[in-house]
């Protein structure tokens, strides 16, 4: 059984602080005004293959899934701003929507995440930095709207075979 430590914010929402557990499948309480996923909260957690984050959550902390390796499955809710860097690194996703009000997707973001074939990349976007995706080395597709304006060189550096299709 899923225990959350939660911390509150200034403007009544909380922050997910800890985590303790051994969910395959991880689901975060819709009823406790969640906005930030701290730093490290899920980190090694290898166990975990899935994860429903509910809206409302705008902010997702540095290396929160570093090492999630099973992790194949996760929503990210249409209220996220901000992944922080190494957010999603070396975890086991195949494919990952990313929604628009995600204004920039910096640097290390989805770092050494082996088995990411897939990125779709929701309007609103504006600027992929350097090495966002650094090492994905499965990567193949990256569905990227009208709304990116900038598009780093190093973005994609270490994926030898992806296209990004410009939608």
């Amino acid at each position: 059984m899923a225990e959350f430590l939660y911390r509150g914010l200034e403007d009544g929402t909380n922050c997910i602080m800890q985590y303790v557990g051994e969910d395959s499948k991880i689901v975060i309480p819709d009823n406790k005004y969640v906005s930030v996923l701290f730093d490290d909260l899920f980190k090694g957690h290898k166990e975990v293959t899935e994860v429903i984050i509910p809206e409302g959550v705008r902010e997702i902390g540095g290396f929160v899934f570093d090492g999630c390796d099973k992790l194949t499955h996760i929503n990210l809710p249409s209220t996220l701003e901000s992944m922080w860097q190494y957010a999603f690194t070396r975890c086991g996703l195949t494919e990952i929507t990313i929604p628009g009000k995600v204004h920039t997707i910096i640097s290390y973001a989805f770092n050494q995440c082996k088995d990411l074939t897939t990125v779709h990349i929701s309007e609103g976007t504006k600027k992929i930095m350097a090495w966002a995706f650094q090492d994905c080395t499965a990567l193949r597709d990256v569905y990227v709207p009208a709304s990116v304006e900038e598009i780093s060189e190093s973005a994609f550096r270490g994926c030898e075979n992806v296209t990004v299709h410009r939608i």
